[in-house]
């Protein structure tokens, strides 16, 4: 049961250890896990250290089955279709580097994909012969319609897989991947899903998309969910879990899909088992409550920012989450020597972390909004990019 939750913004920042003189406006970058995250994973820690063969042999394997059971609970799916890697790139590649490939197939994905999941898909293209094919979208976006367009557009009779964000990092687009996965479906292709920026920002339900045509999903603890950093897992369609293989093949390999998984190795697995205690604040403050209100901050400050520097979104409102993008007020060239130009004198002069960068042939600053956050931050960032991109040397130096 949902317990009350105190409001949110300013009087909530003793609960995460960010530096108090700094502005922290980078949620989405990496996460932060909450003190009482941290402290959960610390205590895992402690057990494990206590009696090293005891938590490994007798209590690690039935709490990551329980943390995996609650996740599913959480995300409307079977905990046994659940297994935990250590970041989204991980489940990507375990995913990847299972398929069968041969040469000529294709995979496709977005324009909007990110760094390290595209140098995956790049090297795993590379050693079969396949080829990775980019669906342009266009940016600014103006549709839905238009990004189901150029993803259809993109498939042909030798794609072999589609990989989809469920929220871009970058560009920070909310994309329809239901209605994507139907249509895939349709042309008899499945679809793998990175959910770097899905559960905990937007709603996230395993059995409708499994229905719809996705087959593995990778998303994210130490994001949007609040566990701490080194938690994210993997969900796979009993139909394709005889076929996935981790990275690290190690003592438990050919014993099934889950405890190949489970036992990677001795690690630190106090991440893994913060979840429980992430997902509790998930309750705590109630998911919806959550997204309801740092949706409403994001969208509020992009729209305001805009309206003040008279430039342009990155998307309609609606497709926007706990992220937002907005362009910059400045012709200085979209490099990224002039997008971390701008990020470098934000945080020396003004305290401020955000992320800044090039795309399309502009620079973007990508907004994120947390439990932590109020209006009053954006209104801080908007006077100082108005202050910096004002200056000539600085449009000089891109």
């Amino acid at each position: 049961m949902r317990i009350h939750a105190p409001k949110f913004g300013h009087a909530l920042l003793h609960n995460w250890r960010l530096e108090s003189e700094n502005l922290y406006l980078n949620h989405g970058a990496y996460g932060v896990p909450a003190l009482a995250i941290s402290r959960a994973a610390e205590d895992w820690r402690k057990q494990a250290e206590a009696n090293p063969t005891r938590f490994f042999e007798q209590t690690l394997g039935p709490e990551i089955r329980r943390n995996a059971a609650l996740l599913g609970d959480f995300l409307n799916g079977e905990g046994e279709d659940i297994v935990f890697v250590d970041n989204v790139t991980a489940g990507i590649n375990a995913v990847l580097r299972s398929l069968v490939l041969i040469p000529g197939d294709e995979i496709v994905a977005t324009s909007h994909l990110y760094q390290s999941a595209r140098r995956t898909l790049e090297f795993v293209c590379e050693r079969a012969g396949a080829r990775l094919v980019l669906a342009d979208l266009a940016y600014p976006v103006r549709s839905e319609g238009e990004i189901v367009a150029a993803i259809m557009g993109a498939l042909s009779p030798r794609t072999r897989l589609v990989m989809l964000d469920h929220v871009t990092a970058n560009t920070a687009i909310h994309l329809p991947i239901e209605t994507l996965s139907l249509r895939c479906a349709e042309r008899g292709v499945p679809v793998m899903v990175d959910g770097t920026h899905g559960p905990g920002n937007v709603p996230v339900d395993l059995s409708t998309l499994g229905e719809a045509g996705v087959r593995w999903y990778v998303g994210s603890g130490h994001h949007w969910l609040g566990a701490a950093f080194g938690c994210a897992f993997l969900w796979v369609h009993p139909d394709r879990q005889g076929l996935v293989r981790p990275t690290a093949i190690s003592t438990r390999f050919g014993e099934g899909y889950t405890e190949a998984f489970d036992w990677p190795g001795a690690k630190d697995f106090g991440a893994w088992l913060s979840l429980s205690e992430a997902l509790r604040m998930q309750e705590t403050y109630g998911a919806e409550r959550i997204r309801s209100y740092t949706h409403d901050l994001a969208a509020r400050a992009a729209e305001r920012l805009s309206k003040r520097w008279g430039t342009m979104l990155g998307a309609p409102l609606s497709m926007f989450s706990a992220m937002a993008s907005v362009t910059l007020p400045t012709r200085v060239p979209a490099s990224e020597r002039a997008a971390n130009d701008i990020r470098q004198q934000l945080r020396d002069g003004y305290r401020i972390e955000v992320t800044i960068t090039p795309f399309s042939g502009r620079l973007w600053v990508r907004l994120s909004a947390y439990l932590y956050n109020e209006p009053e931050d954006y209104d801080r960032l908007c006077d100082a990019v108005s202050t910096i991109t004002g200056d000539a040397p600085l449009a000089a130096s891109g």
